[in-house]
């Protein structure tokens, strides 16, 4: 049996909205100075905070029980609505052919018959948004294939950083010391240079 919209309510607006569900005495305590955490009013304070609570938590039910009242008496004009329609006892099937009968035709008698679709109207436009969903999908199609190329070169690169395989080889140590003073000697040079 599938809950009633009062346990929904319940469960999601009450049930842990307690202030020992959120926060216990203990945790409260903590967040004084350790100076304070032993004065007798903490524990006072966090009493005080309980029974406001619990006033809101009160406060709350009374909303959610005038709140399932007013869905009942929803459900009892769209009930009785219904039966005046003479659509009592529709199944899903046959409330989605309705819906698109009016999608497609319009509603009762403010639907105007110049607006509605033909045979040879409606074949067009099925044809048109075939060709328009066959034009998503090529696109998705385009969008994923270059989407998994760009995953495989970075899947290529990280295998390749985590094994040690680079483009170039890696040099020595030394190399690279003596290539990092070549460049700052040669941006000295030129600093030198710029001054002259």
């Amino acid at each position: 049996m599938a809950p009633s919209e009062e346990s929904i309510l319940n469960n999601f607006l009450l049930s842990p909205a307690s202030l020992p569900t959120i926060i216990s005495l203990q945790k409260f305590t903590e967040l004084f100075p350790r100076r304070l955490q032993s004065h007798p009013q903490i524990r006072l304070l966090y009493r005080e905070l309980q029974e406001r609570r619990s006033q809101d938590m009160d406060l709350v039910r009374e909303n959610i029980k005038a709140e399932v009242d007013r869905g009942g008496g929803q459900r009892a004009e769209l009930r009785k609505a219904l039966k005046t329609s003479g659509v009592d006892g529709i199944t899903d099937s046959q409330q989605r052919e309705v819906d698109m009968d009016f999608q497609l035709i319009g509603e009762g008698p403010k639907a105007h018959r110049e607006e509605c679709h033909t045979l040879s109207s409606l074949l067009t436009e099925m044809e048109n948004a075939g060709e328009a969903l066959q034009q998503e999908i090529a696109t998705v199609e385009r969008d994923a294939t270059t989407t998994l190329q760009e995953l495989d070169t970075i899947v290529s690169e990280l295998s390749d950083f985590r094994y040690g395989r680079f483009n170039k080889p890696a040099g020595a140590a030394d190399d690279v010391v003596s290539e990092a003073i070549k460049g700052l000697r040669s941006l000295e040079d030129a600093c030198y240079n710029s001054e002259s």
